[in-house]
């Protein structure tokens, strides 16, 4: 009923789910940051310390998703390359 699945396969959808989830918190924070600064009135002297720590917060995870993101997509894609070579090589 089931195919079973090699390691090399399991492996490419855990990879595939975690990008997928990361991408998806990236693009979360985007659109509540996008919300927060077009939507809601802001003082047009200054921005208010609570919006900015808030600012900080989501710069932050932003930042951690998107590094992440090119880590995992970086680390499958060398290592892609390496086998291609190796199966060009034999």
């Amino acid at each position: 009923m089931f195919k079973e699945l090699s390691t090399e396969e399991i492996e490419v959808r855990v990879w595939a789910t975690i990008v997928l989830v990361l991408a998806g918190i990236l693009l979360i924070s985007v659109v509540a940051i996008l919300g927060a600064v077009m939507f809601v009135e802001q003082d047009m002297t200054a921005i208010a310390p609570i919006d900015e720590a808030f600012l900080g917060i989501m710069k932050d995870i932003m930042l951690l998703c998107i590094g992440a993101i090119g880590g995992i997509v970086g680390r499958k894609g060398a290592y892609s390359a390496i086998n291609a070579m190796k199966e060009k090589e034999e």
